[in-house]
């Protein structure tokens, strides 16, 4: 029976347990159910607060899922409260004026020793230190769990609504093509995507959404959607910015306008309780129109549009909200005017093959053009005003739009897509490579043979990961402000800059060797036919690169996939020990190939 192979363990862990067990990577976050990490400095200071008076918090709750052998434990319900010890242990903020004093516990005294942690001052009063680290934080582990009953269990635990967000809770646990559609392109809008859904606790504070006086993360006035005055800061705290991208791609993928309204949210999401006979039908409609058109095409879709709409935003100079309202808009938000022109965009660019040809004309004929769009107030939106309003946006702009004359279903900006890749490189560092580019930074540059040589011997070492693993080599991203500043020294080139990264893109070195970037393409595939990569990899990689343009640069785009074996450059088998790339050992050849099977 089932059930009686799950167990339920209870026990207190001492806070220095807890700590040393999330160094080692024993902590994981599973994003198919688990929100981001969204709470703020003050809370996070009155849970310290409620360890050091001594007072109960809320159990801890960890799962331990069936088939899993890693020894690592899900966390199921309190990963707010698990980030809010471990980072205050590691002395990411203070409280009453001091910094956990590092030396309370011999793992963060090593940890000091070794300069991997620094000591922040003022130092908080030893005998508050001293009661946190004695602290029993109540856990409770749930053993040999299926993952069908650990999303379950986090469904019911937030049923009552009061933890998590409406859309929260809606997402939890589902699994339908809708949910999982909506959750990724959301995901890639905020920019906190990740290659893998289960992540380890450290790695998620690099990829929430963060506020100040945390130094770490994603800043929320960053997201496209606070920046472009679209929805708030709580909002989007409260998972909002995934409603409204549930409420476009319902619209997106639906034959006939449909209305914008929470009970039929809950309906795609399957989360309507009793189930009615029309909710089940609606369930069921939304799905098989994702399914029928797949996707991985609404996610392209999707990204065409958003894409389109940065380009006109970044030639515009303004926000989304600064066009459409110049004069100001008393500082409230505007979700429905975004959708209203989304959909028109999408209109044009998905449903009728065609491309913006007259930017310029297009922000003149947007801007000041809220006053004139038709919204209906109140918290439903129905079909047919959303249509019509949808419709005469279209009327405005289709002027400036003209027919694609190579249309590609697939076809897709990397704006959104490059700055996704390089938030997820912070994560899963040894999945991603940055070069400058192909050529030298001397005085006279020349193609870098060495380097391109490293390029190969990376693709093996990314696919050697494991079977299906899938990895990009990023040709035109310097990783550093030296080698940018390098790369404009010699080519007079103006980087352009996203998270700590420098993309400088490599039409410079093209328009340097006297090619064009269709000849220089031409030469990257010739010499990945050359090299001595193995088959299948070697092909995979030259029918799988990518020239893509980001804004005004373009990039060389290797992508990597761990074929069903091990690959090898000239007999000599590397793999990634963390940004590093090494040869397998003769002792080790066996332990590489038992990754494949």
């Amino acid at each position: 029976m089932a059930g009686a192979q799950q167990e339920l363990v209870v026990r207190g862990e001492q806070v220095e347990r807890v700590f040393i067990n999330y160094r080692d990577g024993r902590y994981v976050v599973n994003r198919r159910y688990q929100r981001k990490l969204i709470w703020t400095i003050e809370e996070k200071q009155s849970f310290i607060d409620s360890i050091i008076q001594g007072f109960p918090v809320p159990i801890i709750l960890l799962a331990e899922p069936l088939g899993r052998n890693d020894g690592t434990l899900e966390i199921i319900d309190g990963m707010q409260r698990m980030n809010a010890i471990t980072s205050f242990i590691g002395n990411d903020y203070e409280i009453d004026g001091g910094y956990f004093d590092l030396n309370t516990f011999a793992t963060t005294k090593d940890l000091l020793d070794r300069g991997v942690l620094q000591q922040k001052m003022p130092i908080l009063d030893r005998e508050k230190c001293l009661a946190i680290a004695s602290y029993p934080v109540p856990l409770s582990i749930y053993e040999a769990a299926r993952g069908e009953s650990v999303e379950e269990v986090f469904r019911r635990i937030n049923s009552g609504g009061r933890q998590l967000s409406r859309q929260e809770l809606r997402a939890a646990g589902a699994t339908d093509a809708f949910a999982d559609c909506v959750r990724k392109i959301s995901a890639r809008v905020r920019g906190d995507t990740s290659n893998s859904d289960l992540l380890q606790l450290a790695e998620m504070r690099k990829i929430s959404i963060t506020n100040r006086e945390l130094d770490y993360g994603i800043s929320a006035d960053e997201v496209f959607w606070v920046m472009n005055g679209i929805l708030t800061k709580d909002q989007l705290r409260q998972s909002r910015d995934e409603e409204m991208v549930a409420d476009l791609v319902a619209y997106m993928v639906s034959d006939e306008p449909v209305p914008s309204r929470t009970e039929l949210l809950d309906d795609y999401y399957g989360a309507t309780f009793p189930l009615t006979a029309a909710s089940k039908a609606r369930f069921d409609a939304i799905d098989q129109a994702i399914r029928k058109r797949g996707s991985e095409l609404v996610d392209l879709d999707y990204q065409r549009v958003h894409d389109a709409l940065i380009l006109l935003l970044d030639q515009a100079r303004t926000t989304f909200t600064g066009l459409i309202f110049p004069n100001g808009n008393g500082g409230n938000p505007v979700p429905r005017y975004f959708q209203a022109v989304f959909l028109a965009f999408y209109d044009l660019i998905v449903r009728r093959s065609m491309v913006v040809s007259d930017r310029s004309g297009l922000i003149d004929c947007l801007t000041a053009c809220g006053k004139s769009i038709n919204i209906q107030d109140g918290g439903r939106w129905g079909a047919e005003n959303r249509g019509k309003t949808v419709n005469s946006v279209v009327g405005w702009i289709q002027g400036y739009f003209e027919d694609d004359k190579n249309p590609d279903p697939a076809k897709v900006h990397w704006v959104t897509k490059l700055q996704n890749l390089l938030t997820n490189s912070k994560t899963e560092q040894a999945a991603y490579d940055f070069k400058q580019g192909f050529y030298t930074l001397g005085a006279h540059p020349l193609f870098d043979d060495g380097s391109f040589a490293k390029i190969i011997e990376t693709c093996a070492a990314i696919a050697n990961i494991g079977k299906g693993h899938k990895g990009y080599i990023l040709v035109g991203i310097a990783e550093n402000a030296a080698t940018a500043a390098r790369v404009q020294d010699v080519f007079g080139v103006h980087p352009l800059t996203y998270g700590g990264f420098y993309v400088t893109g490599v039409e410079h070195e093209a328009q340097h060797s006297g090619k064009n970037l269709d000849q220089m393409f031409q030469e990257i595939t010739d010499r990945i036919i050359r090299s001595e990569l193995s088959e299948p990899l070697r092909s995979y990689i030259n029918s799988h690169l990518k020239c893509v343009q980001y804004f005004d640069k373009t990039i060389f785009v290797f992508e990597v996939l761990g074929q069903n074996g091990p690959s090898h450059v000239g007999g000599r088998w590397p793999e990634r020990q963390g940004a590093q790339v090494k040869d397998v050992s003769p002792d080790r050849l066996g332990t590489l190939f038992e990754r494949f099977q």
